[in-house]
């Protein structure tokens, strides 16, 4: 029963097998054929363009036949593959499975019938039979397949052919669509009305999208058979014929502001309408950038509108503010930091950054449509902050070569924090403490100077410093420079250092060479002021002379008192200038070098005289000499010649003086090279007695020891040679020095040393330290001989002017008093007396012993620096004043006689004032070198000069003279009852005259306190200063011998403002105990030329340094720049000491 329903299934299976094969074999000839017949209908239609009707009977045809032959060949088969309809059955299937298989022939078709009768069969024996047959016959057909009785190689056929007719048909359908798709086309579309095609289309290359605001080429090409020889663009109404190039035509718009619509025509054909879109550009429309510097800057806040390039201080704070159009986002990229990328809001963007790099930056714009088209390039650029910058000047006092002034200038781009001045030791001079100098070689000071204006971008500074504060010796080399501090807060203070500078001490020889260039061009000096005043002297004498023979001054005249003027205003500049190139050369030789207090004392003494060369009515003469000559009225010859006659006998005094100067400054200058060649010849026995104490230890090499000795011998002959020179400058002196004979001293010294330099060649150490030693010992005693001369000399002649001095005062007062008493014998003599001839020999006479006392006090000026520079002009005075009283002998001028008589008087007194002050000077002097032993110069002494007495010391002084006047008033009181005989008036007049010079000298003294109240400035000495006219007044009352009651109150009212005067010094001791003591100061004021020279120069600058607000900082600096080189190009001033 299985094996019966196994073949019917297998049945059923081949007839859908066989239906596929139908419907496979009518999709395949239905496919081939109906391409067939469409590529025919197309062709067909792209020859004929049909119309409507034409198109539609094609349309219909192509159709119909395509939907018979889709039924016959695959939709029949199709129902029947899906048993839809009637098919096959089996019987029919058999018969065709027979015929293909011919082994099974017709026994398949005879079991389906013996089925079909066993169906119908109602026995059951014969159904048994049947069910037995069809079992035998179907396990017979089992093995056989039923589908492939289908015919499947007829499929395979159709295929071959319909493969090649699609090929070809999309061939068509792709390479020439006018052929077969279009005709195709208007097939199907059999209902529309279609236009035959022109001979060629127009064919527009790219995107029709063009940047706003920018040109846009339009370029177009034609496809066809044929193509037009114009093409031109429509655009509105505008018409433009396009540019051909090559095969295609182009047209620019220069600028798309916005959509263009056009047209393209050309050869009877026209496009339809195309649009040139407008994209819209991103764009920066302007921007505005705040810079913030930092605060210790200084600078303000400042706002830039579109300027992109920018200089900052470093730390700055830079926001950007931008507006732009069209534009999604903004890009900046910045030097050192990463881009950013800004999201605004209504076209504005913000952004801010640190600015700490230069370089250069980028806004870059962007939207959606375009992207990035454009940037904008800036640049920035960071200002770091500049080390601060210092140029500092220095000048030294030509006086005081210790003290030094700086002026500086300072430059900052933003200010300072500090200013110091820093010194240290390179190199330390010999010190009796060895610890000492390794602290001082270890010592860097510093020294904060103050500044101006710490917070501006340049300051000037002063600064004083001496060096005599620092206790510098010989050897010692030392650097200094000042250090300068910015206020950087970025980086910190920056410093900055001025060019170091040294400075060295000169040495003992350099400040001897430099001190003998001085004096050599000193005494050259005096000896041409000298000739200037001659010359001087001379022309003047000539120009009394035409004065004379002149009845009113001429021309002539004229030119030559305004030459004379002249000479006397250079005669004066050069006097003034040599006091005071003596003084500085005297500072500088003492500075480093200090001299002994005698020499010290003599320098003094020279530098006054120098000071009084010119006297100070010499002076006025030559100052009313001009008044006069300015004036030059009618009458003003006699007063010409009058006062040229006075001038004579001061000019003289002038030329004395200069004389008097150049042979102390000889004297003074002999003295000084003296005691350096002693002193050097002690330094010298020094060495030598340590060259024989290491000869004897051999605690060196014999050649070093050698060495040593040659140039000790050496050292001893240079100082014979100074000493032999010094010998003949001193024959040169008007009084020459006394001088011991060094000869025997000299060769002896040699000798030994000679021969010690010898032992030491033979290396006989011992032999040589004995002559060395012996060598010492005679330079020692040498030198003790020349020392001991000089003060021997010093004191004998101190002693032998004193004397000298005592009589010429002594002849001065007889000198005075025989004039007095000829004076008022002439007084009442007739001038018919013959008498009269009497008293005119006897002033010759006294004329003569005036001239020869001139003589002697000349000698005595030339050895005696305490004689006052007034002594000659008086002695002068006195023998003018003589001279013109024997004129008037002649002619019996009784009062020409005495009136010039009385001027002797007055100068005999004055003169002897002065005298008995120089001896009491010279008496204090000698006092002073000879305490005790009397074997010292000044023991104790340390150069200073002595202070004034006090008040309280002057009051008693004073009170003893009061008391001797008032003693003297009383004697004169009783004289004048009783009568006086020519003896006691003499007596009187000499008491009178030593009271004088008393209270001279004390007026003297209390000058001298004044000044020292008066050096700090505080105007204290004002007292004393009053005391000291009136002082003046008592002794003039004295000198003129007119002793009243006046002159007795004036004492009294003076011992009075004496008393006062003590008790005010008595509190200013006390104040004084407690003030404490303070170091010098070095920060002082700048010297007055110093001060005025930088505020010159900088008012000179002043007016341009004004820049204008509207320079950026770049060009501010510049400009700053400029003045600040401007400032440097002139010197500093040589400064000179103030007097």
């Amino acid at each position: 029963m299985d094996q019966r329903g196994s073949l019917i299934r297998k049945l059923d299976e081949f007839i859908r097998a066989y239906y596929l094969n139908q419907l496979v074999n009518g999709a395949l000839r239905s496919l081939a054929v109906l391409v067939c017949v469409g590529i025919a209908f197309a062709l067909i239609e792209s020859v004929g363009r049909f119309g409507i009707a034409g198109r539609t009977v094609l349309f219909w045809t192509l159709l119909s036949s395509s939907s018979i032959l889709l039924v016959a060949w695959f939709l029949i088969p199709l129902l029947r593959y899906w048993r839809i309809g009637k098919g096959l059955s089996h019987e029919d299937a058999s018969a065709l499975i027979g015929h293909h298989f011919p082994e099974i022939s017709d026994r398949l078709l005879n079991v389906l019938q013996l089925q079909k009768q066993l169906g119908a069969s109602a026995h059951p024996k014969d159904t048994s039979l049947l069910e037995a047959s069809i079992e035998e016959r179907t396990s017979a057909l089992q093995p056989v397949a039923f589908k492939r009785a289908v015919d499947w190689e007829r499929s395979r056929v159709l295929l071959r052919y319909a493969i090649p007719i699609l090929v070809i048909a999309s061939g068509l359908w792709l390479w020439s669509p006018t052929l077969v798709k279009e005709p195709a086309n208007r097939i199907l579309a059999h209902r529309q009305d279609f236009v035959p095609p022109p001979p060629f289309s127009f064919l527009v290359d790219g995107d029709l999208k063009g940047v706003a605001m920018q040109p846009f080429t339009v370029t177009v090409s034609t496809k066809g058979d044929v193509a037009p020889e114009v093409v031109m663009m429509e655009v509105g109404d505008n018409r433009y014929r396009m540019e051909r190039v090559g095969k295609t035509f182009q047209h620019t718009f220069p600028l798309v502001r916005e959509d263009i619509s056009f047209r393209l025509t050309g050869g009877g054909v026209s496009s339809s309408v195309y649009r040139l879109i407008a994209m819209p550009v991103p764009a920066l429309v302007g921007f505005e950038v705040t810079t913030v510097p930092p605060a210790y800057t200084g600078l303000q806040r400042e706002t830039l509108v579109d300027i992109g390039n920018l200089r900052v201080p470093e730390g700055t704070t830079v926001k950007w503010a931008v507006r732009c159009t069209e534009t999604d986002s903004l890009s900046i990229v910045a030097p050192g930091e990463p881009s950013e990328v800004l999201k605004g809001a209504r076209g504005l963007f913000t952004s801010s950054m640190r600015a700490e790099e230069s370089g250069p930056y980028w806004f870059v714009p962007t939207n959606k449509a375009v992207g990035a088209l454009d940037s904008l390039r800036y640049y920035l650029q960071v200002l770091p902050d500049q080390p601060p910058r210092i140029s500092a000047s220095e000048s030294i006092d030509s006086a005081a070569q210790s003290v030094r002034y700086f002026s500086g200038e300072l430059y900052d781009d933003y200010g300072f924090s500090r200013l110091a001045f820093a010194y240290q030791w390179l190199e330390v001079g010999d010190r009796p403490n060895e610890l000492l100098v390794a602290e001082t070689l270890d010592l860097n000071v510093v020294i904060r100077v103050p500044l101006a204006q710490p917070n501006k971008r340049a300051d000037r500074f002063f600064f004083e410093w001496s060096l005599s504060d620092l206790g510098i010796v010989q050897g010692d080399v030392l650097e200094y420079w000042f250090e300068v501090w910015d206020n950087d807060e970025i980086h910190g203070p920056k410093m900055t250092r001025s060019m170091p500078r040294t400075f060295a001490p000169p040495s003992k020889l350099d400040i001897r060479e430099e001190r003998d260039r001085s004096n050599t061009d000193i005494e050259e000096q005096i000896r041409q002021a000298r000739q200037s005043a001659e010359e001087l002297r001379e022309e003047m004498k000539e120009l009394r002379r035409q004065l004379a023979e002149d009845s009113e001054i001429n021309w002539k005249d004229e030119r030559a008192m305004d030459e004379l003027i002249k000479k006397q205003e250079a005669l004066r500049n050069d006097l003034e200038q040599l006091q005071q190139q003596n003084s500085e050369k005297d500072k500088r030789s003492n500075e480093f070098s200090p001299e002994e207090n005698r020499i010290l004392e003599k320098q003094e003494q020279l530098q006054e005289l120098m000071e009084q060369v010119m006297s100070d009515e010499l002076k006025a003469m030559y100052d009313e000499m001009q008044r006069l000559m300015d004036e030059m009225d009618s009458g003003i010859l006699e007063q010409i010649q009058e006062q040229l006659e006075n001038m004579q006998v001061d000019q003289e005094s002038l030329e004395k003086e200069l004389d008097r100067a150049l042979e102390q400054f000889k004297q003074l200058e002999y003295e000084v090279k003296m005691e350096e060649a002693i002193e050097d010849l002690k330094e010298l026995v020094q060495k030598q007695e340590t060259l024989a104490e290491q000869t004897r230890n051999e605690e060196s090499p014999v050649d070093s020891l050698k060495v040593e000795q040659d140039e000790l011998n050496k050292a001893f002959n240079e100082i014979q040679e100074r000493l032999d020179q010094l010998d003949k400058d001193n024959q040169k002196l008007e009084n020459p020095n006394a001088t011991m004979d060094r000869a025997e001293e000299r060769e002896s010294i040699q000798q030994k040393m000679s021969e010690s330099s010898d032992q030491l060649e033979q290396e006989k150490n011992r032999k040589a330290s004995q002559k060395q030693k012996q060598a010492a010992d005679e330079m020692q005693q040498m030198a003790d001989q020349m020392e001991r001369m000089m003060q021997q000399q010093s004191e004998e002649s101190l002693e032998i002017d004193m004397d000298a001095l005592r009589a010429l005062l002594e002849n001065i007062i007889d000198l005075s008093f025989d004039e007095e008493s000829l004076m008022k014998s002439l007084r009442t003599t007739s001038d018919s007396d013959p008498a009269y001839v009497l008293h005119g020999q006897t002033q010759r006479r006294l004329k003569d012993d005036a001239q020869m006392v001139e003589d002697s006090l000349f000698e005595l000026s030339l050895r005696i620096p305490q004689l006052a520079p007034a002594v000659n002009r008086e002695i002068g005075l006195i023998n003018h004043h003589m001279e013109q009283a024997l004129g008037g002998f002649g002619d019996r001028e009784t009062a020409l006689i005495t009136s010039n008589q009385q001027y002797v008087m007055t100068s005999f007194n004055n003169l002897a004032l002065m005298l008995d002050d120089a001896l009491q000077q010279m008496q204090q002097d000698m006092a002073q070198k000879q305490p005790g032993s009397g074997n010292c110069e000044n023991p104790g002494g340390n150069g200073k000069p002595k202070p004034a007495p006090s008040a309280g010391d002057i009051k008693k002084m004073q009170q003893s003279l009061s008391e001797r006047l008032q003693k003297m008033k009383e004697q004169m009181g009783e004289g004048a009852n009783a009568g006086r005989d020519g003896r006691q008036q003499r007596q009187l007049s000499k008491e009178l005259a030593q009271m004088a010079a008393q209270q001279a000298a004390l007026r003297k003294i209390t000058e001298k306190k004044a000044q020292e109240l008066n050096a700090d400035g505080s105007g204290e000495g004002a007292q004393m200063s009053d005391i000291a006219k009136e002082m003046e007044e008592i002794e003039r009352d004295l000198v003129n011998k007119d002793v009243t009651i006046e002159t007795l109150e004036r004492q009294q009212d003076l011992l009075v403002r004496l008393l006062e005067a003590e008790k005010a010094e008595m509190t200013r001791g006390e104040d004084d105990k407690r003030k404490s003591q303070t170091g010098n100061q070095n920060l002082a004021t700048a010297p007055a030329p110093l001060l005025e020279y930088l505020d010159q120069k900088a008012r000179e600058a002043e007016w341009l340094r004004t820049i204008p607000l509207e320079l950026q900082g770049y060009y501010r600096d510049r400009v700053n720049d400029y003045f600040n080189n401007l400032d440097k190009t002139k010197p500093l001033p040589e400064l000179q000491p103030e007097r």
